[in-house]
């Protein structure tokens, strides 16, 4: 079997039509794992791209700015002349910029530093229109620094014999630099090699850096070990489990002075939040350290009284709303895994104990006023789903999907208080209390058909369309059969909630069935809809009813594209598509996989 490193040929085209892609690039970003820093292309075809260098950092993501998270808009040269291009991205750590008269190559030497090569007569102009305290400086070792407002300050220096510099446009009265123009001067044998380095804090020009070569086998080298720990799968999940670890592993972004933990990206430019991040950590589980710090990362933003942020990065903190709580998911998938007590550091453990436990009891004391025991979210951006239609009328519910959480909050809170040696009516408390609330959820909200929300004080049942009333089944064997087997039933009639593509949010045949813009909980098919029900109901024994439902909504995935949400009417998709399916395509395909 061949250990050669996957790498797609090179066009023969002059424009470059033939050119297969290794990764979507034009959909998402070439990065490296750790790195804030992106390239990002909108369209890799001759003559329509731009290709600009991005950041994914906070500070430049919410600052509203003009120009967004772009820093430079960069284009190939032929003999100092600008050149239409086409954009290939031949294997996981390169990218080329073809031109009629040669190639301009990049690759990340680690998760600071972008380097790019050209071939003989080839070059760079790097262009940014500055504004207001943003300038370009000379630096020692012929390099140049470059100050961007809510960015950190870049480093551009020429290597091997190549040169590279800004023509000098300070205005003293505008306090800025006009229009950069930054270009790369061949060295003898008529090629250029460079690099742009940021810094957290100010510049430390450096005089020598690693060759091209030695840069781009570091970033293959990073990518296999990352593969190497992303879980096998059989076929046909096998095709694209490739493609999706290398979405996620271009997505995940190191640690900061203000974000301690690794994280991972929804978006180039958009943070996870806090159950995404958590539904990461179980996708890449078998990657301990990566797994550890994507679990442990949202319990940095926790609130006095245990609730955690909806989403943070380094630069900003939403907690004016917040997702589902779903640690006890999490960990019960983790620990049927892996042995966390040999495999993580005692001290994280207890952080996770102590930090997912205050958040389980967050919702018993804050999202039950009429104090009966079952809590409820206050609207579907609590829910997760935004536009939930079991709130048309009202938000103030108990609801059966976060019961059933809630259920699995606490079972696993006894595992972890097991497993730590906790004092046995510790560990008792937490399994009473999670039989407790699956028995009253069971008795108040199972209706003889149906998971109901009951309205606050009245207990009035409420039922929609919407997938919310099956999120339970999330509790898998927990349930008894007869729930499940009713449950089950409902989710095999076609053109309700059972598509060609997956499972709706939102009965098809519903008079507010919407797939619009970005609305997500009133019919679209989005990931989490499919992960909570499907690994329910395999869990629960109906394996060959779930698979059939896994295998529509993977394959709509592998053949139309990892579109954030899909039509389940039309199957087509949302233009944007992120990592949140990738980690669901990963937590499915590999629960399939074993078996």
């Amino acid at each position: 079997m061949s250990t050669e490193p996957r790498c797609v040929p090179a066009p023969k085209d002059p424009y470059f039509r033939d050119a297969e892609q290794f990764f979507a690039v034009d959909k998402y970003m070439f990065s490296r794992r750790g790195c804030w820093l992106a390239l990002s292309i909108d369209d890799v075809r001759y003559g329509k791209g731009s290709l600009y260098l991005t950041t994914n950092r906070g500070m430049r993501t919410h600052s509203r700015m003009e120009d967004g998270t772009k820093l430079f808009r960069i284009y190939p040269t032929y003999e100092g002349k600008r050149v239409p291009f086409a954009v290939q991205q031949r294997c996981a750590s390169e990218l080329t910029v073809h031109t009629r008269h040669g190639d301009v190559r990049f690759t990340w030497v680690d998760q600071s530093k972008l380097m790019a090569q050209g071939d003989p007569g080839m070059g760079l102009l790097w262009t940014r229109k500055t504004e207001a305290y943003e300038l370009v400086k000379p630096r020692k070792f012929g390099g140049w620094e470059s100050s961007q407002r809510s960015a950190g300050p870049l480093y551009f220096k020429g290597l091997e014999g190549s040169t590279f510099r800004f023509e000098e446009s300070w205005n003293w009265y505008k306090l800025n630099c006009g229009e950069l123009m930054g270009t790369t001067q061949p060295g003898p044998d008529g090629t250029f090699t460079m690099v742009c380095e940021e810094f957290a804090y100010a510049v430390k020009a450096r005089e020598n850096y690693p060759t091209y070569a030695e840069a781009k086998a570091s970033m293959q080298a990073d990518w296999e070990e990352f593969l190497s720990k992303y879980p096998k799968f059989i076929e046909p999940y096998a095709k694209k489990r490739e493609d999706t670890a290398y979405v996620l592993w271009t997505h995940l972004v190191a640690p900061t002075q203000t974000t301690p933990y690794w994280m991972m990206l929804m978006f180039p430019g958009e943070m996870d939040s806090q159950w995404q991040l958590v539904q990461n950590g179980v996708a890449l589980q078998d990657n301990l350290e990566l797994s550890r710090n994507l679990l442990l990362a949202p319990l940095e933003r926790q609130g006095e009284d245990g609730q955690l942020a909806d989403g943070y990065d380094e630069a900003f903190l939403s907690t004016g709303s917040f997702k589902p709580g779903i640690y006890g998911f999490a960990l019960l998938n983790v620990m049927a895994h892996h042995d966390l007590l040999k495999e993580w550091p005692r001290e994280d453990l207890e952080k996770l104990y102590i930090g997912a436990g205050k958040w389980a009891n967050w919702f018993m004391e804050f999202r039950d006023d009429d104090g009966d025991g079952l809590p409820g979210f206050e609207g579907g951006n609590e829910n997760g789903f935004d536009e939930v239609t079991a709130y048309f009328d009202q938000l103030s519910l108990a609801t059966p999907d976060l019961c059933a959480q809630e259920v699995l909050n606490f079972e696993a809170q006894g595992d972890l208080a097991k497993m730590l040696g906790k004092p046995q009516a510790e560990i008792d408390e937490w399994y009473r209390r999670s039989k407790e609330l699956l028995d009253r959820m069971i008795d108040k909200m199972w209706d003889g058909e149906h998971f109901v929300a009951l309205k606050n004080y009245t207990h009035e049942p409420v039922f929609s369309g919407s997938n919310m009333h099956y999120i339970p089944l999330v509790l898998g064997k927990r349930l008894p059969q007869n729930i499940i087997d009713k449950m089950c039933a409902d989710l095999l009639v076609e053109g309700k909630l059972l598509s060609p593509y997956g499972l709706a949010s939102e009965n098809m045949d519903s008079d507010v069935f919407e797939f619009t813009g970005v609305k997500m909980g009133c019919g679209p098919i989005s990931g989490p809809g499919q992960l909570f029900i499907l690994a329910g109901l395999w869990e629960a024994g109906k394996k060959k009813e779930a698979k059939m439902i896994i295998d529509r909504y993977l394959c709509r995935l592998m053949d139309g594209g990892f579109s954030h949400f899909i039509d389940p009417i039309h199957g087509d998709g949302t233009w944007f598509w992120g990592t949140w399916n990738r980690a669901v395509f990963t937590i499915l395909a590999r629960m399939v996989s074993e078996g």
